[in-house]
């Protein structure tokens, strides 16, 4: 018997918060909709939270905050609305990296479009 795999695309992303500069590889950029030469190039924060569902929003941004004051590991999912009005759904993993006062300066991370969790409607 033949096992089939299921083969997902993941992206990774650094997100410069000291600069706030938010990299993207093409697979991240294209799951928010975001041209990859400006991804790439880097982008502010405020930008990609703009593509996240306004459902999702505040809650994505109290957990970026929480775990930016705390240093701990970020993972989150939630919706993506592309400009061209279709929806994605994101699983966003992070680590942030600290200075020797344990202040976050970086965050490195991975994304990957995702089926849409059962609990969300």
């Amino acid at each position: 018997m033949k096992s089939v795999l299921n083969i997902r695309q993941v992206g990774f992303y650094c997100w410069d918060i000291t600069n706030d500069r938010f990299y993207l590889d093409a697979i991240c950029a294209e799951l928010f909709g975001i041209p990859v030469k400006q991804g790439m190039l880097g982008i502010s924060i405020f930008q990609v939270l703009e593509k996240v569902d306004l459902d999702h929003r505040n809650r994505v941004i109290e957990t970026a905050l929480t775990t930016l004051k705390n240093a701990s590991f970020y993972d989150q999912e939630y919706a993506v609305r592309r400009t061209d009005g279709s929806v994605s759904w994101v699983r966003t993993l992070g680590r942030y990296l600290v200075d020797e006062d344990n202040i976050p300066f970086k965050r490195l991370g991975t994304m990957e479009e995702i089926s849409p969790p059962e609990r969300h409607h």
